[in-house]
């Protein structure tokens, strides 16, 4: 039997390969997203790191481990790539442009190619504001502003008001046993108090004409309660009591709080 030539077993590969592989005497290279996925961005802004991913998906490659994933840029004034492993790598962002990146694990598969686009900070336009219309006020809407700002001012002059007249209460018509009490009362709380709440008083500011003629009627009625306090203490002063110049006080004390 005669032996088939070699060159003959060759030439006839070489042309059953070419026929079968459109033209190529090697068989086809595969594409790297056959055996992983790939997580990539495609628009970077300025300054900004954006993260570069391979997920393998066919592990019947026994080399598929093996492999170096790690993009290459085209440009690294625009797009630098810094490897963390085979399978990551952050790409910076350096310059405004365009940067091809291709991947290359050898020659079993094609190399993987995209772009990504470096872009300035995005600007935000606000929408255009509606003007602000301010409402007018009406009288009566001023006039009970102008009455909370009055109240707020009175407000701390509250306690020095009270405690002289809840002291006050607490006693009874004077006599000779509760003389001392009474005058100590009228000497240590209610006439300091009340004159701190006098005086507060004739420092406050009403804002308007109306406001004005009620503060000088409370600022009159306060005065004379201080002077009907002052009189009574005054009236208490000595072991005698001396009940007219009581009276007297306490007759200017009830004219003042009406």
């Amino acid at each position: 039997m005669k032996g088939k030539s070699l060159i003959y077993a060759l030439m006839l590969a070489i042309i059953v390969a070419v026929v079968s592989g459109g033209g190529s005497i090697h068989a086809a290279a595969r594409n790297i997203t056959d055996i992983v996925k790939v997580t990539k961005p495609a628009e970077i802004k300025v300054g900004e790191w954006k993260s570069y991913e391979i997920a393998i998906t066919d592990w019947t490659d026994a080399d598929v481990t093996e492999y170096d994933f790690t993009p290459s840029s085209s440009d690294e004034n625009i797009v630098k790539v810094v490897r963390k492993t085979n399978w990551v790598s952050e790409l910076h962002a350096i310059n405004k442009g365009t940067a091809t990146l291709t991947v290359n694990i050898g020659d079993k598969f094609e190399p993987y190619v995209f772009t990504v686009q470096v872009v300035d900070d995005y600007t935000v336009i606000s929408e255009p504001t509606k003007p602000v219309v301010v409402k007018e006020l009406t009288h009566e809407e001023i006039m009970m502003q102008e009455m909370v700002d009055y109240t707020e001012q009175l407000k701390p002059l509250v306690n020095n008001e009270e405690k002289a007249i809840t002291a006050l209460h607490q006693n009874r018509g004077p006599n000779n046993s509760t003389r001392k009490t009474f005058f100590l009362s009228l000497n240590n709380t209610v006439v300091p108090n009340y004159t701190k709440f006098v005086s507060g008083l004739k420092n406050l500011k009403p804002n308007n004409a109306e406001l004005k003629e009620i503060h000088k009627y409370y600022l009159a009625g306060a005065k004379l309660q201080l002077e009907g306090f002052i009189i009574m203490r005054d009236s208490l002063k000595t072991t005698k009591i001396n009940y007219s110049k009581f009276e007297t006080g306490n007759k200017k004390v009830i004219e003042g709080a009406k």
